[in-house]
């Protein structure tokens, strides 16, 4: 069997969700910078195709290389500011044995004192 397909990038959207992010960072900012790229940006992706391929190009891979990075950074922040705190705090306050992996009894047999009458067999589920 062959690799999937990808499906092959659209250089006029990637040129547009670069402007509207860059633009989205000024709203939220005010910084100015981000004003003038999202203008050059976009007026090189729109006078140019050539430009607008290589930003594309540029852009898919800077994805392609966060798309490594970034889920081990959030995993690794996931672990320790969540799952190791609590794992400690389990282990200092918690029972001793929850998952009752050491055998203290002396048969694993469980009695059950319950007493069966006819209705109970005629009727499984």
């Amino acid at each position: 069997m062959s690799a999937p397909k990808q499906k092959a990038s659209n250089p006029a959207k990637t040129v547009l969700t670069i402007v509207v992010g860059f633009i989205l960072i000024y709203l939220i900012t005010k910084w100015k910078w981000s004003l003038s790229v999202a203008f050059f940006v976009g007026l090189a992706g729109v006078l140019s195709d050539f430009i607008a391929k290589w930003i594309d190009f540029v852009w898919m891979k800077l994805t392609l290389v966060l798309s490594y990075i970034v889920p081990n950074i959030v995993l690794s922040l996931i672990f320790y500011l969540f799952l190791f705190p609590i794992a400690m705090l389990t282990r200092l306050f918690g029972k001793k044995d929850p998952m009752h992996l050491k055998n203290t009894a002396s048969t694993l047999f469980v009695h059950n004192e319950k007493t069966f009458d006819k209705a109970y067999f005629e009727k499984h589920w």
